[in-house]
């Protein structure tokens, strides 16, 4: 339960002071580190909202302290917009992925990874054509390589199974 009060005294220089709650009651500590707006300095006469708790010696002390006027939803929503972003991003970058499999069927996850961030050129490249090709050797370029990895067959280009081909010799 909030509880609302003035600052009493306060002493900047150590970083604590004391509230006088509305209402009458005990004098209740208030630490700078209690403080949710860590950008605004207390003064004696300002109006705050606090929660109560007692400390091993069951004294008083305030803890999520606000500025009369400050909301806790305030934080709540700024957070929930940074979640909201990097939920989306996330979303996006899933997609893309799936996108990029149901196009390019014979692609692994770790290979459609690859080429979405070192080898793009490799993603909708038409201009190679199947022809009996079949090693490292006889690629000229990393987008060839995965071209003939996914589209004609009968290659022996990935030795350790991961989906990028000629890591070696093209696509390191």
């Amino acid at each position: 339960m909030r509880v609302q009060g003035k600052i009493k005294s306060w002493k900047d220089d150590k970083g604590f002071g004391f509230i006088s709650p509305n209402g009458g009651g005990s004098d209740v500590f208030l630490h700078i580190s209690a403080f949710r707006n860590k950008h605004r300095r207390p003064a004696v006469n300002n109006i705050v909202t606090y929660e109560l708790i007692f400390d091993d010696k069951k004294r008083p002390k305030a803890i999520n302290v606000l500025f009369a006027g400050e909301s806790l939803q305030k934080e709540g929503k700024s957070s929930d917009l940074i979640t909201a972003l990097v939920s989306l991003v996330i979303l996006l970058v899933v997609g893309y992925i799936i996108y990029e499999r149901v196009t390019h069927p014979g692609s692994t996850i770790q290979a459609t990874i690859y080429k979405s961030i070192f080898e793009r050129s490799a993603l909708n490249n038409n201009s190679f054509q199947c022809r009996g090709k079949h090693h490292c050797s006889e690629m000229t370029s990393c987008a060839e390589a995965f071209f003939y990895q996914e589209h004609c067959g009968g290659t022996e280009m990935d030795g350790d199974h991961d989906g990028i081909p000629c890591e070696q010799q093209w696509c390191n």
